[in-house]
């Protein structure tokens, strides 16, 4: 399945890290602060302010619990489904 070009930006707060079964990557809930579509693209999450999103990372050391990130998500799709990915993290500046 081919699934139309799309990235969307989340800031919030990470509420949970769940490291994979098998070792590789992380299942991340974000409570949502804002969300907008990426410059150029479009908004399949369309997640609204107060809502929790579960992401997929393959770097779950790059958040923690309790601290505030932007991500740069995009929707995957295939033969099982969709999933919600993260293509970046940035933490905001102290």
């Amino acid at each position: 399945m081919q699934i139309k070009p799309n990235k969307t930006i989340l800031q919030g707060k990470v509420s949970r890290v769940e490291r994979s079964a098998d070792g590789w990557g992380a299942n991340v809930d974000i409570s949502v602060d804002k969300s907008t579509a990426a410059e150029g693209y479009s908004d399949f999450v369309q997640a609204k302010p107060g809502s929790t999103v579960t992401v997929f990372t393959a770097e779950p050391e790059a958040v923690e619990v309790g601290k505030d990130y932007t991500l740069t998500t995009s929707v995957l799709g295939g033969p099982r489904g969709e999933r919600v990915v993260v293509e970046s993290v940035d933490a905001p500046k102290k």
